[in-house]
C-alpha cells in the first residue's frame, strides 16, 4: 500500500506562492512592455528574486498544471478562482499538465519560456504553431514539461520532455536533420508525406474554441489597462513613478463613471485598499493619495454624475457593478444619495439608492441625524423613510418634529414612519396629527391609529372630531371614516351617542344634517349587535334619501 502524500510545511507554500504570484504578474509585463522599459526590467529582477528561496526548500521545482489552479506536491500554489484566464489556464488549455524547473533557470530560461506562453496566447486559431512546438524550438536546458497529446475518440497520451545533461548549442536540432537530408538518410519521415489533420474535431472541441475565442472579443481592454497601471503602482518602488499613477487613475475614475464603467470602478477602489495595506514604503503622501479615491468618489460633483448615468438607462434591475460601485461609498455622501432619491422616479434607480443608504446608514447613523435635523430639503423625505425602513426607533423624536413641517409630503412621510416604529410615543404623536389641516395626513394618521389599537386619548380625539367645534373641512368619505373608527375604539358606548344623532330628543330638539345622520347609520354597523340592527331598521324608510339609502345598505350586508 503506497503511504498518502503528506502536505508541505505551511511556510514553504508560502515560499511556492510567492514566486507563482510573481510568475503570474510577470507574465502580463512581458507581453504589455519592451525590454527597455523600467517595469519589464522590474518584472524581471522579481521573478528572479522569487526564486532564491524555493532552492532553499527543494532542488528541483516540480509543478502540476490543472485548468484553474498550478499544484506543488498536491497543494493549490496559484489559483485563478474558476476564471477563463490566468498563466494556470493558458498552459491548461494548450496542453501542459507538468512543469520542472531546476536551480539557474531564473538567470534566462524562465523568462523565454514566458516569453513564449505570450506568443502561444496570441497565435492565430488557425495557426500551424502551438505551444509546445514553440518550447521545441526554445531547446530548454532547465525546463521540462509534460504534454498531454490527443489521439481522438476521446484517447490521449502523456508526452514529457526531459531536462538535457548538458548544453546543446541552438538550431543544433535544425543542423542534424538537414545533414541527414543532404546526405540522403531515408529513416527521416517528411511531414508532407503524412496526413496533416489525423483526426477532425468533434463538436464539443468546436463549441469550446468558439466559446474561447467569444471570451476573447468580449475580454475587457480597459480593465487590462487598468491591472498594469495598479501592477506598476504596486511593483515599481520609485515614488515619482507611482505618484504618477495615481494621478492617472484620479483621471480615469470620473471617465469610467460617465461612460457606465461601474465594475471598473470598485476593481480599482478594490485594488487600492489592497495595495494600500500590502505595499511597504509608501511615503505619507501616497498613503493619503491612495485612501482619498474612497473620498473622492463620495464627492457631490461625483456622485452627480454617476446619478445622471444612472437616470439616462445605465442600470438594469440586479445590476452588480453599480452595486458594488454604491457600496464604496463613504458615509458623507449620505446627504448627497438620500437628496437624489428623493428626486428620482426610476424604480431600479430608488431600489439601488435605497440599499445603499441603508448601507450608509447602518455604518454612520449620526449622518442621518444630521439630515433630520438640518433645513428642508429634497433629502428630508427619504430621510424619513430610512428611519422607518430601518426601524430606528430611537430617531422617534426627531421624526415627530416633523408633524409640524410646512411641507404635506414631509408630514405624510413622518406619519409613515411613525405608523412603521409604533412606539407608544409615536402612536400619541399620529393621534394628534389626525387634526392635521391636510386631510391625506389625517386619514394615513387615522388608519395608523386603528392599525395600532391606539392609545387612552385616541376616543377622545375621534369624538372631538365628530361632536366638537374645529376649522376642519370633512369631505363625506373622511366624515364616514372617523365614525367607523369612533364605532371600533369606542365600542358599545358609541350607541348613545350614534342615537342622539339619529333621534335627537329635548325641546329644542333639532335634526342633524343628512350626510351625518347617514354616516351615523354605518357607525352602527360596525357595531353588530341587535340593538344597533334595530335602531338601523327604523331609518329604512326615512324621509332623506341618503338615510334611507345608507340603512338599506347596511342592512343588506348584515349577517343573519
Amino acid at each position: 500500500m503506497t503511504a498518502p502524500r503528506l502536505a508541505p510545511p505551511a511556510a514553504d507554500v508560502k515560499v511556492v506562492e510567492e514566486l507563482l504570484r510573481s510568475l503570474d504578474k510577470g507574465t502580463r509585463a512581458l507581453q504589455m512592455y519592451l525590454p527597455n522599459n523600467p517595469v519589464y526590467q522590474r518584472a524581471v529582477e522579481q521573478m528572479g528574486e522569487a526564486f532564491a528561496p524555493v532552492w532553499g526548500i527543494t532542488g528541483q521545482l516540480i509543478l502540476d498544471i490543472e485548468e484553474s489552479d498550478i499544484l506543488w506536491e498536491g497543494t493549490s500554489v496559484l489559483s485563478t478562482g474558476g476564471r477563463g484566464d490566468g498563466l494556470a489556464w493558458q498552459l491548461y488549455k494548450d496542453g501542459l499538465r507538468r512543469l520542472t524547473l531546476t536551480p539557474g533557470v531564473e538567470s534566462e530560461e524562465i523568462v523565454r519560456f514566458l516569453e513564449v506562453v505570450n506568443r502561444a496566447r496570441r497565435l492565430a486559431a488557425d495557426a500551424s504553431d502551438d505551444l509546445l512546438t514553440l518550447l521545441w524550438e526554445q531547446e530548454f536546458v532547465l525546463i521540462s514539461y509534460a504534454f498531454v497529446e490527443a489521439l481522438g475518440d476521446g484517447i490521449e497520451f502523456l508526452q514529457e520532455s526531459a531536462v538535457r545533461e548538458q548544453v546543446v548549442p541552438p538550431g543544433a536540432a535544425r543542423d542534424e536533420v538537414a545533414t541527414a537530408r543532404s546526405s540522403g538518410d531515408t529513416g527521416l519521415a517528411e511531414i508532407d508525406e503524412e496526413d496533416s489533420t489525423p483526426y477532425f474535431l468533434d463538436d464539443a472541441e468546436i463549441r469550446f474554441i468558439r466559446g474561447e475565442l467569444d471570451e476573447e472579443y468580449r475580454r475587457d481592454i480597459r480593465l487590462a489597462a487598468i491591472d498594469a497601471l495598479l501592477d506598476i503602482l504596486e511593483t515599481v518602488a520609485d515614488p515619482a513613478v507611482r505618484r504618477e499613477v495615481v494621478g492617472l487613475l484620479e483621471q480615469v475614475l470620473p471617465a469610467l463613471l460617465a461612460t457606465g464603467g461601474f465594475g471598473t470602478v470598485a476593481h480599482i477602489l478594490r485594488e487600492m485598499r489592497v495595495i494600500n495595506a500590502r505595499v511597504p514604503g509608501l511615503d505619507q503622501e501616497l498613503h493619503q493619495a491612495i485612501l482619498s479615491f474612497e473620498d473622492r468618489l463620495s464627492e457631490p460633483d461625483i456622485l452627480e454624475q454617476l446619478f445622471r448615468v444612472l437616470e439616462d438607462g445605465g442600470v438594469r434591475e440586479g445590476d452588480a457593478d453599480v452595486g458594488a460601485v454604491l457600496r464604496e461609498l463613504k458615509p458623507a455622501a449620505l446627504p448627497t444619495v438620500l437628496a437624489h432619491l428623493g428626486r428620482t422616479l426610476d424604480p431600479a434607480v430608488r431600489r439601488l439608492l435605497g440599499t445603499s443608504v441603508d448601507d450608509l446608514v447602518r455604518n454612520d447613523p449620526q449622518r442621518l441625524e444630521a439630515v433630520l435635523d438640518g433645513p428642508p430639503s429634497d433629502a428630508l423625505e427619504p430621510a424619513l423613510q430610512a428611519v422607518a425602513r430601518l426601524r430606528l426607533q430611537s430617531l422617534v423624536p426627531r421624526v415627530i418634529a416633523h408633524l409640524q413641517s410646512p411641507q404635506d409630503a414631509v408630514r405624510v412621510a413622518a406619519v409613515q414612519a411613525l405608523a412603521e416604529l409604533a412606539t407608544p410615543t409615536a402612536i400619541t404623536a399620529l393621534e394628534g396629527a389626525l387634526h392635521d389641516p391636510e386631510r391625506t395626513v389625517r386619514q394615513m394618521a387615522l388608519q395608523a391609529v386603528l392599525a395600532r389599537g391606539g392609545s387612552g386619548g385616541a376616543q377622545g380625539k375621534i369624538e372631538h372630531l365628530i361632536f366638537g367645534t374645529h376649522e376642519l373641512d370633512l369631505e363625506r368619505s373622511e366624515r364616514r371614516a372617523l365614525f367607523e373608527a369612533f364605532a371600533q375604539v369606542a365600542g358599545a358606548e358609541a350607541l348613545p351617542r350614534m342615537q342622539s344623532l339619529l333621534e335627537p330628543k329635548g325641546l329644542f330638539r333639532r335634526s342633524s344634517p343628512a350626510e351625518v345622520r347617514a354616516c351615523a347609520i354605518y357607525a352602527l354597523a360596525r357595531l353588530r349587535t341587535f340593538e344597533a340592527r334595530m335602531l338601523v331598521d327604523r331609518f329604512t324608510a326615512d324621509k332623506e334619501p341618503v338615510v334611507r339609502a345608507a340603512a338599506n345598505t347596511v342592512l343588506r350586508d348584515w349577517a343573519p
